[in-house]
Protein backbone atom coordinates (compact mmCIF):
# COMPACT_ATOMS: atom_id res chain seq x y z
CA UNK A 1 0.00 0.00 0.00
CA UNK A 2 0.92 3.19 -0.91
CA UNK A 3 1.90 5.67 1.57
CA UNK A 4 -0.14 9.03 0.36
CA UNK A 5 -0.07 12.11 3.03
CA UNK A 6 -3.39 13.36 4.72
CA UNK A 7 -4.53 16.47 3.38
CA UNK A 8 -3.14 15.45 -0.06
CA UNK A 9 -0.34 18.07 -1.03
CA UNK A 10 1.13 18.10 2.58
CA UNK A 11 4.54 17.97 1.79
CA UNK A 12 4.36 21.02 -0.49
CA UNK A 13 4.14 24.60 1.54
CA UNK A 14 1.22 26.55 1.46
CA UNK A 15 1.61 29.40 -1.15
CA UNK A 16 -0.03 32.55 -0.14
CA UNK A 17 -1.16 35.17 -2.62
CA UNK A 18 0.18 38.05 0.01
CA UNK A 19 3.00 39.99 -1.24
CA UNK A 20 4.81 39.45 2.55
CA UNK A 21 8.12 40.80 1.31
CA UNK A 22 6.69 44.55 0.18
CA UNK A 23 4.82 44.48 3.59
CA UNK A 24 8.12 43.55 4.75
CA UNK A 25 9.96 46.41 2.56
CA UNK A 26 7.48 49.14 3.85
CA UNK A 27 7.48 48.72 7.11
CA UNK A 28 11.24 48.79 6.88
CA UNK A 29 10.71 52.04 5.10
CA UNK A 30 8.41 53.58 7.59
CA UNK A 31 11.01 52.85 10.58
CA UNK A 32 13.89 53.92 8.82
CA UNK A 33 11.98 57.54 8.49
CA UNK A 34 10.18 57.66 11.88
CA UNK A 35 14.12 57.45 13.36
CA UNK A 36 15.74 60.12 11.26
CA UNK A 37 12.94 62.01 11.69
CA UNK A 38 12.47 61.47 15.35
CA UNK A 39 16.67 61.49 16.07
CA UNK A 40 18.34 64.52 17.89
CA UNK A 41 19.23 67.55 15.24
CA UNK A 42 22.08 68.78 15.18
CA UNK A 43 23.09 72.24 14.99
CA UNK A 44 26.51 71.42 13.16
CA UNK A 45 26.77 75.38 12.62
CA UNK A 46 26.97 76.03 16.41
CA UNK A 47 29.57 73.15 16.78
CA UNK A 48 31.94 74.16 14.47
CA UNK A 49 32.74 77.64 15.67
CA UNK A 50 34.63 76.97 18.51
CA UNK A 51 38.41 78.52 18.50
CA UNK A 52 41.12 78.22 20.15
CA UNK A 53 41.97 82.51 21.08
CA UNK A 54 44.57 84.20 22.39
CA UNK A 55 44.98 84.16 25.85
CA UNK A 56 46.09 87.31 26.14
CA UNK A 57 42.18 88.27 25.44
CA UNK A 58 41.53 87.48 29.03
CA UNK A 59 43.22 90.04 32.06
CA UNK A 60 43.84 89.27 35.59
CA UNK A 61 43.50 91.19 38.60
CA UNK A 62 42.66 91.41 42.21
CA UNK A 63 44.64 88.53 42.92
CA UNK A 64 43.53 86.56 46.54
CA UNK A 65 44.43 83.28 47.53
CA UNK A 66 42.81 80.90 50.27
CA UNK A 67 45.22 78.11 51.49
CA UNK A 68 43.55 75.15 53.14
CA UNK A 69 45.89 73.32 54.64
CA UNK A 70 45.74 69.03 55.69
CA UNK A 71 48.30 66.95 56.25
CA UNK A 72 51.60 67.61 54.27
CA UNK A 73 49.63 69.50 51.40
CA UNK A 74 47.79 72.05 50.69
CA UNK A 75 44.66 72.85 48.48
CA UNK A 76 44.69 76.46 47.15
CA UNK A 77 41.70 78.46 45.60
CA UNK A 78 42.71 81.84 43.84
CA UNK A 79 40.26 83.87 43.42
CA UNK A 80 40.20 87.38 41.36
CA UNK A 81 38.29 89.18 38.66
CA UNK A 82 38.75 88.96 34.82
CA UNK A 83 38.18 90.81 32.19
CA UNK A 84 37.75 89.07 28.51
CA UNK A 85 39.68 92.10 26.05
CA UNK A 86 38.89 89.91 22.88
CA UNK A 87 36.12 89.98 20.28
CA UNK A 88 34.40 87.01 21.54
CA UNK A 89 33.01 85.03 24.51
CA UNK A 90 35.10 82.94 26.66
CA UNK A 91 33.80 79.21 27.33
CA UNK A 92 36.59 77.74 28.78
CA UNK A 93 40.18 79.22 30.33
CA UNK A 94 42.84 77.32 31.72
CA UNK A 95 45.72 78.91 34.08
CA UNK A 96 48.53 77.85 34.77
CA UNK A 97 49.97 78.29 38.16
CA UNK A 98 54.10 78.28 39.70
CA UNK A 99 54.30 77.33 43.15
CA UNK A 100 57.53 78.23 44.50
CA UNK A 101 59.73 77.40 47.77
CA UNK A 102 60.73 79.62 50.56
CA UNK A 103 63.92 80.10 48.01
CA UNK A 104 61.74 81.10 44.87
CA UNK A 105 62.62 77.76 43.27
CA UNK A 106 59.38 76.67 41.27
CA UNK A 107 58.07 73.58 43.23
CA UNK A 108 55.09 72.32 41.31
CA UNK A 109 53.15 74.20 38.37
CA UNK A 110 49.53 73.00 37.70
CA UNK A 111 46.78 73.62 35.13
CA UNK A 112 43.33 73.90 35.85
CA UNK A 113 40.38 75.47 34.56
CA UNK A 114 38.57 79.06 35.49
CA UNK A 115 35.67 79.14 36.61
CA UNK A 116 33.09 81.89 37.55
CA UNK A 117 32.37 82.68 40.56
CA UNK A 118 28.69 84.67 41.84
CA UNK A 119 27.70 85.17 45.45
CA UNK A 120 31.52 85.89 46.66
CA UNK A 121 32.88 82.87 46.11
CA UNK A 122 29.67 80.79 47.16
CA UNK A 123 28.54 79.55 44.08
CA UNK A 124 31.04 78.76 41.21
CA UNK A 125 30.66 77.33 37.86
CA UNK A 126 32.56 76.30 34.20
CA UNK A 127 32.60 79.25 31.52
CA UNK A 128 30.77 77.18 29.63
CA UNK A 129 27.71 77.28 31.70
CA UNK A 130 27.38 81.30 31.05
CA UNK A 131 30.75 82.05 28.85
CA UNK A 132 32.41 86.10 29.37
CA UNK A 133 31.15 87.94 26.80
CA UNK A 134 33.59 90.36 25.18
CA UNK A 135 34.21 93.55 27.46
CA UNK A 136 32.89 91.62 30.54
CA UNK A 137 34.53 91.31 33.76
CA UNK A 138 33.45 89.09 36.60
CA UNK A 139 34.97 87.43 39.43
CA UNK A 140 36.84 84.07 39.13
CA UNK A 141 37.84 80.89 40.86
CA UNK A 142 40.74 78.23 39.95
CA UNK A 143 41.09 75.41 42.24
CA UNK A 144 44.64 73.97 43.25
CA UNK A 145 45.24 70.69 44.85
CA UNK A 146 48.00 68.86 46.75
CA UNK A 147 50.56 71.51 46.60
CA UNK A 148 53.65 70.75 48.96
CA UNK A 149 54.01 71.85 52.54
CA UNK A 150 56.97 73.58 51.72
CA UNK A 151 55.98 76.67 49.47
CA UNK A 152 56.42 79.74 50.25
CA UNK A 153 52.31 81.21 50.89
CA UNK A 154 52.51 83.50 48.59
CA UNK A 155 50.31 84.06 45.78
CA UNK A 156 51.86 81.43 42.73
CA UNK A 157 52.99 82.49 39.25
CA UNK A 158 49.83 82.72 37.18
CA UNK A 159 49.21 82.73 33.67
CA UNK A 160 46.36 82.06 30.86
CA UNK A 161 48.07 79.02 28.89
CA UNK A 162 44.53 78.55 26.65
CA UNK A 163 41.46 80.34 26.20
CA UNK A 164 38.27 78.58 24.33
CA UNK A 165 36.26 81.18 22.38
CA UNK A 166 32.56 81.18 20.57
CA UNK A 167 32.09 83.39 17.85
Amino acid sequence: MEHRPYPPNATKPPQSKFPWPLLALGIAVVLLVATLWLSPSVNRAATNKVIKNNPDQLELSSINMSPQEAQAQANVNIFGEVSNSGPQAVSNAIVSAVFKDKNGRPIVTQQKPMQRVRNAGANAEDLAMDPLKPGETTEFRVSYTDIPQNWNHKPPQLSVLQVTARK
